[in-house]
């Protein structure tokens, strides 16, 4: 029975009528597929990946972090900025961007991409930290205080808030509201490098450089290759006329980081004050070669052939600087510019006096600007 209902099955045929339909719809459908290629391929060539490959972030976000380990600053930063292009969501590129423009004491851009941070993610303890320090470093305290309080209360121990409030203090002349946030700071980490640079900085508004002195000291120990606590060593010898001791905080500085401008600035405009000029003029060379950008660093060199009455030199670099400096520019590197277009040959007083009077918005009684002025008094005087 069972045999006989297999063969049964097998031998079932079907209706020539349901065939004919089934070859038709077949026909049909073959028929539309082709009328539709076109779209059908357009819509696959969609679908298909792309050829070029996702850049790899975790790598980038390493080498940037090497490269400003090294001191290699503008490096870094360039691919903190492209990182930062990548991922536009992630604030961290944004931090580190900040920071980089703290030391290279550009506190303006150092403002901007910490607000830009910030509008990423405004409960991130780093963003906060970086936007309370830039806000500090541009004057804006108040608004500084209430960034960080809020950053505590996110963190009631981080040692980087509590330094940076510390700072933010010494700045105003708080020096007890300073020195809790900064004994705060060392307690939860003594080996806090920013905590005891910040307690220098308390000790020198206070008028105690060698304390200071021996507070940089302790942040050199703990980090041998923090080259800005160097600089900052040399110009604490300056304040003391160790002249010999602040050229040789600057030249370890030059030798713990010798990437980036400010190092060889800071060790050049130091010859410049005591007078080596010609090794002044080699080192700050060696600073706008390695940054042309750094509006600083031209000036000083700029105020070196001056000095070295090479005025056509000095025009040139100067105009460069204060154009790259802008508001930031001194009023002795406005008035040696005006003046460096009068005593040069020939004279150029229509371009000597813009400059003159700038100084004088500056400082009314600038004998200097005074002097270029009564050579090359303007029209109508």
């Amino acid at each position: 029975m069972q045999l006989r209902d297999i063969h049964h099955r097998r031998g079932r045929r079907i209706p020539f009528w349901l065939w004919l339909i089934l070859s038709l719809l077949v026909v049909l459908s073959g028929v539309s597929l082709y009328n539709r290629r076109e779209d059908l391929l357009g819509n696959t060539a969609l679908a298909l990946p792309t050829p070029l490959p996702t850049p790899d972030t975790i790598s980038m976000l390493a080498q940037a972090r090497n490269l400003e380990s090294r001191g290699q600053l503008l490096e870094a930063l360039a691919l903190y900025q492209e990182i930062a292009l990548i991922e536009p969501e992630d604030p961290f590129a944004l931090v580190a961007q900040s920071g980089i423009y703290l030391r290279f004491e550009e506190s303006d851009k150092a403002l901007e991409t910490a607000r830009q941070a910030f509008v990423l993610d405004s409960e991130n303890p780093s963003v906060l930290n970086a936007l309370g320090r830039a806000l500090d470093w541009t004057g804006a305290y108040e608004e500084a205080v209430d960034v960080l309080v809020e950053a505590l209360t996110l963190n009631p121990h981080d040692a980087t808030t509590l330094a940076i409030l510390g700072e933010v203090y010494a700045d105003v002349g708080n020096w007890g509201q300073a020195a809790l946030y900064l004994d705060q700071a060392l307690e939860a980490d003594s080996q806090h490098v920013l905590a005891w640079r910040n307690h220098a900085l308390l000790l020198e508004r206070q008028g105690l450089y060698p304390e200071a002195l021996e507070a940089l000291d302790t942040g050199l120990a703990i980090d041998a290759t923090a080259w800005d606590l160097e600089i900052y060593r040399g110009r604490l010898f300056e304040a003391l006329f160790e002249w010999d001791n602040a050229l040789a905080a600057f030249q370890r500085a030059v030798d713990i980081n010798p990437y980036i401008s400010d190092t060889w600035d800071a060790l050049g405009f130091g010859h410049f004050k005591v007078g080596n000029d010609l090794e002044a003029l080699r080192t700050l060379k060696e600073a706008v070669k390695i940054n042309p950008q750094d509006g600083v660093a031209q000036a000083h060199l700029g105020s070196v052939y001056y000095r070295r009455r090479n005025y056509e030199s000095a025009v040139e670099i100067l105009t460069l600087a204060v154009g790259l400096l802008g508001d930031r520019a001194r009023i002795e590197y406005l008035y040696q510019l005006g003046l460096a277009h009068i005593y040069k040959e020939p004279r150029e007083c229509e371009r000597a006096i813009p400059w003159l009077e700038a100084a004088l918005e500056i400082d009314p009684q600038s004998g200097p600007a005074l002097s270029g002025l009564s050579e090359c008094p303007p029209v109508g005087t």
